[in-house]
């Protein structure tokens, strides 16, 4: 497995970042095995631009609208502020994105020079989500050769990057499907136990990264399940 997880942040370097490194030799079944994984993170919804919480939600919303109307507008530091919300959404709802996370990258790349980074880093405190932007930002160091001083918003470095990032691929579709599930019983209400697991275990995962925004989104998805009862 770990020729694959080589290989497969090889070329997602070379095809994203221009590095040109070269694939290490895998057998036929291995090589088939990566191009699954390029296909899982290719299909990986991409997150909305939301909060599950209601309070900070409305505050990005009046964030980016107080900044498009300032004398001294920033559209970089919105985009970047935007891009880092859809991956914060992205992780609460499916896991890590990579794809989420390579288009913060290749922006910060081409546009980020422009960016205001104090000014983002004022808002991603607001928003309770700057551990999660540092975690997006440790998994392009780890992963995709950035430096910290590429990424203003890294205060310091996240020791689990590696281990969340590929429990994450590893998980695949599990982690996609995180609807709570209830049927109406004789007795009540019953809930599906498998659903209910994976919820808590996904939400643990993220709970010391976003505290707020991780309990939000599990209490919708639990008021979500109930509002469509199975009859």
């Amino acid at each position: 497995m770990e020729i694959i997880k080589r290989n497969l942040f090889k070329k997602l370097r070379t095809d994203n970042f221009q590095t040109g490194e070269e694939q290490e030799p895998m057998s036929q079944f291995k090589y088939h095995k990566m191009l699954g994984l390029m296909k899982d993170i290719a299909n990986m919804p991409a997150g909305e631009v939301h909060l599950s919480n209601p309070l900070l939600n409305h505050r990005l919303k009046k964030i980016q609208d107080r900044e498009r109307r300032s004398e001294e507008v920033n559209i970089e530091s919105i985009y970047l502020l935007r891009i880092i919300v859809s991956n914060v959404n992205s992780i609460m709802s499916y896991g890590i994105p990579l794809r989420g996370i390579i288009q913060l990258g290749q922006y910060i790349r081409t546009r980020g020079s422009k960016a205001d980074f104090n000014k983002l880093n004022h808002w991603l405190r607001k928003l309770h989500i700057s551990r999660l932007a540092q975690l997006q930002g440790c998994i392009l160091i780890d992963f995709f050769g950035f430096d910290s001083s590429e990424l203003p918003f890294v205060k310091r470095k996240e020791g689990n990057t590696e281990k969340i990032t590929f429990k994450s691929m590893a998980d695949g579709e599990a982690d996609s499907m995180l609807d709570i599930k209830f049927k109406q019983a004789r007795m009540g209400v019953k809930v599906s136990g498998k659903a209910m697991r994976r919820n808590l275990r996904h939400s643990l995962r993220y709970m010391p990264y976003a505290p707020v925004e991780t309990t939000s989104n599990f209490v919708i998805n639990f008021m979500r399940g109930l509002q469509e009862i199975e009859e």
